[in-house]
């Protein structure tokens, strides 16, 4: 037995193959009629749409077999693709080349073969549309012609397929990019009301003050009462602020990977840290180290910082606990829990909703942005999860939601 010769542009032929994403692909009704075509054309048992990779020839369609590749050093469209035309061997068994080979002395039984090479519009040969039989055989002129079509059908099928999934990508981005663009125009509409009102209002108000006839005939002392108010408004303008930059960011690209949890969460309690120890509050954990979870890093950052600030705002002497616990389904379950002021029933639905901005006063008259919990809802829905809450007036909060293990 004689294996195929490699071809003097096998790289070139094998990255040709690669990028038409054809290789182990589903059966396709075009390709299958094809090789029932020549079949019945050329009356024969087995015919082949036959593809050659590096260690094997793939049958994108076949007819008269039933295994889907077989290794390339005992395949006959090994040798066809070294040649530009119809290869035939019309008794194998008589062929030094293939006398001893393990398809001619064993099941198929291969004594006719003819394989026309598929061309590549880039002019490589990618393997071949061919006949197959257990007699010896030889094709008529007729035969030959059709089989010649037939294969030259073959390779511009294989181009149109390729085509048309290059079609469907672009379809699919430009979907996307509607998508993306119809999300900027929500989120401009809303950031627009936004800021004509809650990012103004503050804003004007000092502004007003300032400029009013009761600044100018302030004493210092009556002064320095005003400036922690005004601290509060400028601080209150600054979360604002913050979380619109961090909501505009979200609209870009969404990327989820692998993140090592531990760390968001106790960077974020260290950020919090400072605002808990003025009110009298102690950070606990019971913490997984190693627990890795699929997310987008800013979302996550955003999520759990906004939730263990919202729980330091909303609780005063008291514990708040962070806590994360693996689950069913390759899942973990994060949760913030506190012994604050917690919510009434009917805000807690709105905060479920989602789909209004939410802004409550702290237990020292904190005031918020009003997007926070807007924005989790809106990442953790990226991530196919959800926010839930479970809280008791004058006893405390848990928020937790469930993110995928990487």
């Amino acid at each position: 037995m004689i294996a195929p010769k490699i071809p003097d542009n096998e790289e070139e032929r094998i990255a040709e193959l690669y990028q038409l994403n054809i290789l182990d692909t589903e059966a396709e009704k075009d390709f299958d009629e094809v090789v029932e075509l020549a079949s019945i054309i050329c009356e024969v048992p087995i015919s082949l749409v036959s593809l050659i990779d590096r260690n094997r020839q793939w049958f994108k369609a076949k007819k008269g077999v039933e295994v889907e590749s077989s290794p390339r050093e005992y395949s006959f469209c090994g040798h066809a693709i070294n040649q530009n035309k119809l290869f035939v061997i019309e008794d194998a068994s008589k062929d030094s080349r293939f006398h001893d080979n393990p398809f001619v002395n064993e099941d198929p039984n291969v004594r006719f073969y003819a394989g026309m090479p598929l061309v590549s519009q880039k002019g490589f040969n990618l393997g071949t549309l061919c006949v197959l039989d257990s007699v010896p055989k030889k094709l008529t002129q007729h035969q030959i012609k059709a089989l010649e079509i037939l294969s030259n059908q073959v390779s511009k099928l294989i181009e149109l397929r390729d085509k048309k999934q290059q079609l469907e990508e672009k379809v699919d981005k430009i979907a996307k990019q509607n998508d993306q663009l119809q999300d900027l125009n929500k989120m401009n509409t809303e950031m627009t009301s936004i800021i004509s009102h809650d990012l103004r209002a503050p804003v004007s108000s000092v502004l007003s003050y300032f400029n009013s006839e009761y600044f100018k005939n302030s004493t210092h002392e009556e002064l320095l009462e005003l400036l922690p108010v005004i601290k509060q408004s400028i601080k209150g303008v600054s979360n604002l602020i913050e979380n619109l930059l961090e909501w505009s960011q979200s609209v870009g690209e969404f990327k989820l990977e692998p993140l090592l949890l531990y760390e968001y969460l106790i960077e974020s309690v260290m950020l919090s840290q400072a605002e808990a120890n003025k009110k009298n509050i102690t950070f606990k954990t019971d913490l997984e180290e190693d627990i890795k979870v699929l997310a987008d890093a800013s979302m996550l950052h955003f999520i759990i910082r906004n939730l263990i600030g919202n729980a330091v705002k909303f609780t005063e002497n008291g514990v708040i606990l962070i806590s994360t616990k693996r689950g069913v389904d390759n899942k973990v379950s994060i949760s913030v829990k506190d012994n604050g002021i917690g919510i009434p029933e009917t805000l807690k639905n709105r905060i479920i909703k989602g789909d209004k901005k939410i802004t409550t006063q702290g237990t020292q008259k904190e005031k918020g942005s009003g997007l926070g919990l807007k924005l989790i809802n809106e990442f953790l829905q990226k991530h196919h999860s959800t926010l839930k809450i479970e809280s008791e007036e004058n006893v405390g909060s848990t928020f937790s939601f469930t993110l995928m293990l990487a």
